[in-house]
């Protein structure tokens, strides 16, 4: 599969955030930088592929939930402009899955319907024959970038019990790089094959709130978030279908895209715990997407090209965060 993020990738995005935290030596004591690690649980839209036809109408055959346990990293900091309660922030987080993908294999025992795989612009197809199987397998694969900056007034409300709070809001950036590999293999020897990317950048700003509480003794962090985003998806894929002999029997390429105006939510709880004299923060947190693209194919009596819709999405995420 056709990979567009590489290793080179992850380490300039690292050097942007490296260089976005530094923060000059002569004023460290005012800086607090942090590094978290962890687990990444993304909730994306369903994929789906072949179909199953009868009577004039048909529904999607194939769907993988593309729902996986991923790694993520976030590098990060703040900055006090002293002695006002102005912060500086910014934080850089990467995180992706390797391989979220599934497989299924279909018999076509109803005589009245058929199994199809379909090309991505809608004009190759093959199907299934009575009692023929149709097996398809997906490899799909997410790479995420969030790059954030932006600026925070810091509030004591002590008087009505509550602790201290931060509010501000910045600059935001998203991307979500979505790959995928489709394979259909039917019982007679023909194959069908899709590759797809789908690269989904959301471009806008955050409102973000912290609020420090002490609970029983325990140090705690509030964390909420609020986006607004102009989210931008291009797609592009080549699929081929070929004969059981091997000879190509049809090719389509096709390149769509898809803007509109959307929201982000999350909340999240860090705590204060010393483990072996290093404070750390263990900490959870869900996202809500109120729109990611999805890749909508054709199917195979409808006819059309493959076009990109919109669900909700989620991300859980769970991590230990460092301060330094």
């Amino acid at each position: 599969m056709h990979k567009k993020h590489s290793s080179a990738r992850l380490a300039f995005s690292l050097a942007i955030a490296l260089a976005t935290a530094a923060i000059d030596r002569e004023a460290s004591a005012q800086a607090d930088l942090f590094l978290s690690a962890g687990a990444w649980v993304p909730v994306l839209p369903e994929y789906k592929a072949g179909s199953i036809s009868d009577g004039g109408s048909s529904t999607d055959l194939f769907s993988d939930d593309q729902t996986d346990v991923g790694a993520q990293l976030t590098l990060g900091g703040f900055y006090h402009f002293a002695p006002t309660r102005t912060l500086f922030e910014s934080d850089l987080q990467i995180a992706g899955i390797g391989s979220m993908g599934s497989s299924g294999t279909f018999t076509d025992n109803d005589p009245t319907a058929s199994y199809g795989f379909v090309t991505l612009d809608g004009k190759g197809r093959m199907a299934t024959v009575g009692g023929e199987s149709l097996t398809m397998d997906v490899d799909s694969d997410v790479f995420h970038l969030h790059k954030y900056v932006g600026l925070r007034d810091r509030f004591s409300l002590d008087w009505i019990g509550l602790g201290d709070i931060t509010i501000g809001c910045g600059f935001s950036w998203m991307l979500f790089d979505q790959d995928f590999q489709t394979d259909a293999r039917f019982g007679d020897g023909r194959r069908g094959q899709s590759i797809e990317d789908l690269d989904t950048n959301y471009l806008g700003g955050e409102f973000r709130g912290t609020l420090r509480q002490s609970i029983f003794g325990q140090i705690c962090y509030f964390d909420a978030r609020y986006g607004i985003y102009e989210m931008d998806a291009e797609y592009f894929g080549t699929s081929t279908l070929h004969f059981n002999g091997g000879g190509l029997a049809a090719q389509g390429d096709l390149s769509t895209g898809l803007k509109q105006t959307t929201t982000t939510a999350e909340l999240a709880m860090r705590t204060d715990i010393c483990i072996g004299g290093w404070l750390v923060r263990p900490m959870i947190g869900v996202k809500y997407f109120d729109d990611m693209a999805q890749i909508n194919h054709p199917l195979e009596f409808l006819g059309g090209p493959t076009t990109l819709t919109t669900d909700s999405a989620y991300v859980f995420n769970g991590s230990i965060e460092f301060s330094f």
